[in-house]
């Protein structure tokens, strides 16, 4: 499989479970003596400005530390441990913090052989690419795609059987999840899981081209008389320094007469300039459950990456029939991986 390293080759990281362990395999991290630990993590400032001075913010949004275990046979442990929200200035001036304590993950992992992995606990949820690879220094912008960020929950409770069928010469991943609800450590403005069942498939079709397809069918907390079935595909293609990916989603309802919900895609192109600076432009097209219209939003950028665990981004971004709101103008954030 491919390095995870989006400095030397802005190439999508490998299809795994795990880019940000895979990543810090490359010697990233911080052992912590002969335990078999490693401590890592990442930190994100980010600003804001819609067009207006009067309405422009800065913020830590994040500090997330990350510990992982593998001494070495068939068990692992890895965790992902967020402070959000941890400070923010505005035009009014400094505020005080409402940081909040998130876990985004939590597992352990049997690995039986390549073909065959078990994982237990609370992981990201597979379904596309974004979701699996979210972490602010191994993305180009500093927003998320709309299509990637409430259509489905994105952490789930539970089980999944996961690996590489070696049926390609690259290997095929797959992934096949269920999750019965009691979400662990639940954040209370979420809409989690009651219960779901998902999987997804993964490869190479060619030297420089990955696709993926992703279905969920599941149950969530705000409103569990109504099932909800998910179907997505997504697709990367890389070449020397430049990519090219996206990703397309639509979710059906069941238990009502309306059976369309939601649905939407973004295409995203990355293209070098000099050095490791990258220009970066994104369409999406984006229907919210309830609108009228669908909403289509621009967005164009730049990525400084002076070295593989630093990135600073900054873009700019317009919606067009934005009837739920979706916050466009100027974005910056600079983000580390430690």
């Amino acid at each position: 499989m491919e390095s995870a390293d989006p400095v030397a080759a802005p190439a999508p990281p490998p299809i795994g479970q795990d880019p940000l362990a895979q990543r810090y395999a490359l010697g990233q991290g911080l052992r912590l003596g002969s335990s078999g630990f490693t401590l890592g993590g990442y930190g994100e400032l980010g600003y804001r400005d819609p067009g207006d001075a009067r309405d422009w913010d800065a913020a830590v949004d994040a500090l997330s530390a990350f510990l992982w275990w593998d001494g070495g046979g068939r068990w692992r442990f890895f965790s992902e441990t967020e402070l959000a929200d941890v400070a923010r200035v505005d035009n009014d001036g400094a505020h005080a913090s409402d940081a909040e304590l998130i876990s985004e993950r939590l597992y352990l992992d049997y690995a039986w052989r390549d073909e065959l992995k078990l994982r237990f606990g609370k992981f990201l949820t597979p379904v596309g690419r974004w979701n699996l690879i979210h972490a602010a220094p191994l993305t180009w912008t500093s927003s998320r795609p709309l299509i990637t960020e409430a259509t489905f929950p994105t952490n789930a409770t539970g089980a999944m059987v996961y690996g590489v069928l070696p049926w390609t010469a690259q290997g095929i991943e797959y992934s096949v999840y269920a999750s019965p609800g009691e979400e662990l450590f639940r954040e209370d403005d979420l809409d989690t899981f009651r219960e779901a069942v998902g999987a997804r498939v993964s490869g190479y079709a060619g030297p420089h081209v990955q696709l993926g397809l992703s279905w969920a069918t599941f149950e969530q907390e705000s409103d569990a008389e109504t099932r909800k079935q998910l179907i997505g595909g997504d697709f990367a293609w890389s070449w020397h320094r430049f990519e090219l990916s996206g990703e397309y989603a639509v979710r059906s309802l069941s238990g009502r007469e309306e059976q369309q919900d939601e649905k939407g895609y973004y295409v995203q192109a990355v293209a070098p300039l000099f050095a490791q600076v990258y220009a970066v432009g994104r369409y999406e097209a984006f229907h919210q459950s309830g609108a009228d219209r669908d909403l289509n939003l621009y967005l164009g950028g730049l990525a400084w990456r002076p070295m593989p665990a630093l990135v600073f981004k900054g873009e700019y971004s317009r919606a067009t029939d934005n009837d739920v709101g979706v916050p466009d103008g100027w974005r910056a954030s600079i983000a580390v991986l430690f």
